[in-house]
Formats: structure tokens, C-alpha cells, sequence
């Protein structure tokens, strides 16, 4: 996770404003007809990610380029169920003839911090005399070495990446062959390049920091002819999203994607730089930090069907100086949904608002500690915006339903492990935001959202 939120101002760097959220609930995803590749030999794809969704069934592909004609082709780059990065270019020259990987590296490294934006960047020239140095993965600048299977392409070796006339996909596949054991991605993906004709290294895409922080940095080379740059930054409309900016005007067209203003908004400003209090890493639900439920849409909504108190906390702990605001809107009220902040220490398998909790119930309670108070605000349900205030400087607690103050939860609190915390009970379902896509509600002047800058 982004650290100290001076480093980047000082250091001035390249600082990023936009990232799209891809929701494999909704299954958004980009796609792009191919032209002839400038090199059957080199290329380069480097993109910046944040996961939403871990541990799926099947992989989740951040680039696809595939060929439903014989042979049959299936590259891709994605997160596998047991969450390690796998690179795969293979063929088949008749459905059901078996596959013949050209390049296939499964890391051993895991990546499954809800918290953290990776720099991941893959490569691959087969004029290379050493066969390990014929593709390459590096993540956050470093070079992966160790990977449980790798096989690397013969010398010389022509690969299918793109054909021209077909598809080619991001955050999906198209089906077919082993493609059909695929999970949509969930998650952010921001300052996406692809270089057809050059295999790169990192360096023309980030850099470190003196205080060893791998940082982006603008991509000034050429691109070659299925090369392409999405910043993701224009959100006139959701089409605009998938703009080129390369100059090759290789736009994507974006499919199920958003800029409707509530909870399906995708146009986010969670970025992997410290660029403003408005743009930089956001908070969100932790996927390593809950009782059960299903965290979706970027880890902004959990939804749990059990018949049992559940819960889930924040990535981000509330800060012990400032004033912070954030937002949830209750999409399903079923069971006693609750919200509020939690202790670390708090119990999980309980609702927000017993021991070690502060809570603002569904039925218009407050809890403090596991002693209610009936009345204290107005019963909310579907639709209804829950918000809450925090001022460090003298322990407070607000609730909001709708913009309107219910009152205060609690004063005086003072601990360092403070979290937004939410619970529900048999399909109770919340739908966070912390700022990285807009408020419903303007916060209250001083207020600020939970990110990386404002820490």
C-alpha cells in the first residue's frame, strides 16, 4: 500500500487522476477488434491494478487476445483462483486436439491485498539466445523469478497475440476452448499500455522514489500498430472511458460500465499515486477482515446470505488526528443491517454496536458498547444513504441518514484502531464508498475522505 502521502508531492512526480472499476458482478470488461501486429515477436503490456474479488473459481484475465479459427489461440494475462499471476500463450490446431503452450509462467507469489495497487508488467521477445529471458513478468519493478510452472517460447518463435478481425478483451474472455474456466475480473485497473513490436522493461513505465517506492511514470515511446494507452481519464461518457490515447486511436468500446452517479459509478479516482485529498489509494472493505459475506464491485459492496451475524472492517484504520467522512447506502435491508466504526478487537461475529463497536441500526437504534438506545434515529432501508463523520480532536461519532444528522453515537473516543465497519444479518447487503467515486452528500466543510493523501 501507498505509504507517507508527502513522498510523491516531493518528489513531484507523475501523478495519476483516474482508475476504472471493473465489475464482475455487472460483467464489465473492454474489447477492441485487432489489426496485424507490428511483430509476431515482441511485445509489452504494462498496467497498474488493484483486485477487488479474491480466490475465484476460475482466472481472472486482465488482457485476452484470442483466435476462434484454426489454430485456436488463447493468450492471456490474469489473477488464477489461488490468486498467483499466470501468463499463457498456447494453441490448438483443432478443438479437442490439446493445447501446446508457448509461453506459460505461474508465479508462486500470491497477490490478495485488498489494499495494494500492483505495477505488473510482462513482456516477451523470442529473439532472445537464452530461453528464460524470451518472456518475462515483473511486478512493482522487480523482475519474478521464481514461478511454480514455466515454459518459455523456441527461438525465433512466432506468437498469435493479436489477429486481425478478431476480438481482443480486457477484464473478460470470449468463451471458447479453456477459455470457458474463466471469472470476469473485479477490480481497478489504471495507466494501461500494450506496445506491439518492443519488449520493455519497467523502467519506461515507473521508477523508485529514494524512499524505494515504485512510482509511475509517463510512457514517452512509440506504441506500434495494436499498441495502445488507456489513462481511463475521459468520463464524458461511459464510451469515452475506453478512449486511446496513443494516438493510434485504438479506442476500446467499454461493455456494462458506468457513469451513472450512485453505486455502479466505475469512473474512479482510486489511484496508485498520492496526486490530491481527492485522488490517491482509497480506503475500502477488506477481504482478509471479515466473519463471511461476499465482497464484489471493486470491495465496495458486501452482501451476506448467511443466517447469522456477520461482519466486515475497513483496509484503512480512521486516522487519530482530522476529520474523516464516508458513505454507504443500504441496498438490502433484509435482517438487521447495521453500521458504524469497530475496535480491532471487536468481535466479528456480532453487529456493529456491541462490545467494542459503535453502531446506527437498521430499526433506528443506537448501540454504543452493546447498550441500545431505542428511537435515537430514523429506521432506514432500501436506498437510504448511511453516513457518518469522525473528528479525532474530540472523539466524535455523527450519523447521517439521507444528508439529515441523527445525532451523535459517541464522544470521547481516543484508541489508534479505529474502523468502518458494517454487519448484517441473513441478506442484509451495503454498498460502501470512501470517496473514490462521488459522494451522494457534500461532507461537512473540514471533512475529508478516507485516502492515502489525506492520512
Amino acid at each position: 500500500m501507498i505509504g507517507n502521502p508527502l513522498l510523491l508531492g516531493d518528489e513531484g512526480g507523475y501523478n495519476l487522476t483516474r482508475s476504472l472499476r471493473f465489475r464482475a458482478s455487472a460483467t464489465g470488461y473492454l474489447s477492441r477488434t485487432a489489426g496485424t501486429s507490428t511483430s509476431a515477436q515482441k511485445g509489452t503490456v504494462s498496467l497498474w491494478v488493484k483486485r477487488g474479488t479474491l480466490s475465484t473459481t476460475n482466472t481472472q484475465y486482465l488482457f485476452q487476445s484470442s483466435y476462434n479459427a484454426p489454430p485456436y489461440r488463447d493468450n492471456h494475462i490474469g489473477f488464477t483462483s489461488a490468486n498467483t499471476l499466470e501468463v499463457y500463450f498456447a494453441y490448438q490446431t483443432s478443438i479437442g486436439g490439446g493445447w501446446t503452450d508457448q509461453i506459460y509462467l505461474n508465479t508462486t507469489q500470491v497477490f490478495r491485498d485488498p489494499a495494494a495497487w500492483y505495477h505488473i508488467v510482462v513482456n516477451w521477445d523470442t529473439t532472445q539466445a537464452t530461453a528464460s529471458d524470451r518472456a518475462s513478468v515483473y511486478v512493482n519493478g522487480q523482475k519474478v523469478t521464481s514461478f511454480g510452472s514455466a515454459t518459455y517460447p523456441t527461438l525465433n518463435q512466432n506468437l498469435v497475440v493479436d489477429t486481425s478481425g478478431y476480438t481482443d478483451f480486457i477484464g473478460y474472455s470470449n468463451g471458447g476452448g479453456v477459455f470457458l474456466q474463466v471469472t470476469n475480473f473485479d477490480g481497478y485497473m489504471a495507466e494501461y499500455n500494450r506496445i506491439d513490436g518492443q519488449a520493455l522493461t519497467p523502467s519506461s513505465f515507473g521508477a523508485s522514489s529514494p524512499y524505494n517506492q515504485w512510482l509511475p511514470k509517463k510512457y514517452s515511446g512509440t506504441y506500434g500498430t495494436n499498441g495502445f494507452y488507456l489513462p481511463f481519464t475521459n468520463n464524458a461518457s461511459a464510451a469515452t472511458l475506453g478512449n486511446d490515447f496513443s494516438g493510434n486511436s485504438n479506442t476500446w468500446t467499454t461493455n456494462n460500465i458506468s457513469v451513472t452517479a450512485g453505486s455502479t459509478y466505475d469512473s474512479m479516482t482510486d489511484v496508485p499515486t498520492l496526486t490530491s485529498v481527492t485522488a490517491a489509494n482509497y480506503c475500502v472493505l477488506n477481504a482478509l477482515d471479515k466473519t463471511t459475506g461476499t465482497l464484489s464491485n471493486g470491495n465496495l459492496t458486501w452482501y451476506n446470505a448467511a443466517s447469522s451475524q456477520a461482519c466486515v472492517r475497513s483496509t484503512m484504520a480512521i486516522p487519530t488526528t482530522g476529520k474523516w467522512y464516508w458513505e454507504a447506502t443500504c441496498t438490502n435491508p433484509v435482517g438487521a443491517n447495521s453500521s458504524g466504526i469497530a475496535l480491532s478487537t471487536f468481535g466479528m461475529a456480532s453487529f456493529i454496536g456491541d462490545t467494542n463497536s459503535w453502531g446506527y441500526h437498521g430499526n433506528g437504534y443506537k448501540y454504543v458498547s452493546g447498550v441500545g438506545t431505542a428511537a435515537w434515529g430514523a429506521t432506514y432501508t432500501t436506498g437510504d444513504v448511511i453516513a457518518y463523520d469522525f473528528d479525532a480532536s474530540t472523539g466524535a461519532l455523527r450519523a447521517y441518514k439521507n444528508n439529515t444528522l441523527q445525532g451523535t453515537l459517541v464522544t470521547g473516543l481516543s484508541a489508534a484502531d479505529y474502523f468502518a465497519a458494517y454487519s448484517s444479518y441473513g441478506g442484509g447487503q451495503w454498498d460502501a464508498n470512501f470517496g473514490q467515486r462521488p459522494f451522494s452528500y457534500t461532507p461537512p466543510t473540514g471533512y475529508l475522505a478516507l485516502n492515502t493523501f489525506n492520512l
